[in-house]
């Protein structure tokens, strides 16, 4: 039987490609984006944004963020991105993040995460900057979504050279861009957390206790516990031991650095107290968790999401 083939559709098709300059030497991009390992999910609620992102702790891959619906704002390393629908933001391995100020409990985050084989120099200008898709890659998004969600697993491979286009999209349409002033301005309803943030961080490194942070915000210790949560939706002080786990986690990576430097950096005076609050955080002690870290296993941040 004789198979019909569906015929080429030459509507738009140039109507002549000329010789090229060379034959030899064509369009290239050494350190161009390769993604591995893509997860794709989204977040309908606030409290499964908030919880997930503080259960995770830590996290060794990027992390691509999409507001589909309700604005709100993320916080990385202390510094505040305000995300409206259609904004994207992307969250680079190891970055202290978490989600605040949500216009509502109704929303929907598309969150996409990846490993990366190269390219981590052009994603690094992406980092700390709101993200203006535009219409051209909004058609790679909705891809990649319509491949993860396919029932024919075979196919959901070829979602991995889609994401690398949406990467490299977004990569030359920042470079094209003008620089915003207000990147990273805040509203004035986010100033408060933002210096609560920026206390928070210096504590651990000037080793100051929480009374110290509220008196230094002046007000009660109570009454910045009661408000932090409220608007974090996490504690004060798991706020800051989380950051202070990110610190240790960063700094294990790199081969050069001691247990007991390390302990210090994080706010800890006492080996044996930075030693229990690694047990805790990870279920490892120091010298194991800091062995994994450095071999670019994630077993333990496993264990630390099912705590």
């Amino acid at each position: 039987m004789k198979v019909e083939k569906d015929k080429p559709t030459l509507k738009n098709f140039p109507d002549r490609i000329g010789d090229p300059e060379s034959y030899y030497k064509g369009v290239d991009l050494s350190n161009r984006v390769i993604c591995r390992n893509v997860i794709v999910f989204e977040r309908l609620d606030r409290k499964s944004l908030q919880q997930k992102a503080v259960a995770n702790r830590m996290h060794h891959r990027y992390v691509l963020v999409r507001v589909l619906k309700t604005p709100g704002m993320v916080s990385i390393d202390g510094q505040g991105f305000h995300l409206d629908e259609g904004d994207a933001l992307l969250i680079t391995p190891y970055q202290f993040h978490h989600f605040i100020d949500l216009e509502s409990d109704d929303l929907r985050w598309l969150i996409i995460t990846f490993e990366l084989e190269q390219g981590e120099s052009l994603l690094a200008g992406l980092s700390y900057r709101r993200l203006y898709p535009g219409s051209q890659a909004d058609a790679l998004w909705l891809e990649i979504v319509k491949l993860w969600l396919d029932p024919v697993e075979s196919r959901k491979p070829e979602l991995l050279p889609i994401l690398d286009r949406l990467l490299m999209r977004l990569h030359f349409k920042k470079m094209l861009e003008q620089p915003l002033a207000s990147e990273t301005q805040l509203a004035p309803q986010n100033e408060w957390i933002a210096q609560i943030e920026a206390l928070i961080i210096k504590s651990v490194r000037e080793g100051w206790t929480l009374n110290t942070v509220a008196q230094r915000a002046g007000i009660s210790v109570r009454h910045l516990r009661d408000r932090f949560e409220k608007r974090m939706g996490i504690s004060l002080r798991d706020y800051r031991s989380n950051y202070q786990f990110h610190v240790a986690v960063s700094l294990m990576r790199d081969s050069s650095s001691d247990m007991s430097s390390i302990a210090e950096l994080c706010g800890f005076n006492s080996q044996s107290v930075f030693t229990r609050f690694i047990r805790r955080m990870s279920g490892r002690t120091p010298r194991e968790l800091c062995q994994q870290v450095r071999e670019g296993k994630d077993e333990w941040t496993t264990l630390v999401s099912k705590k």
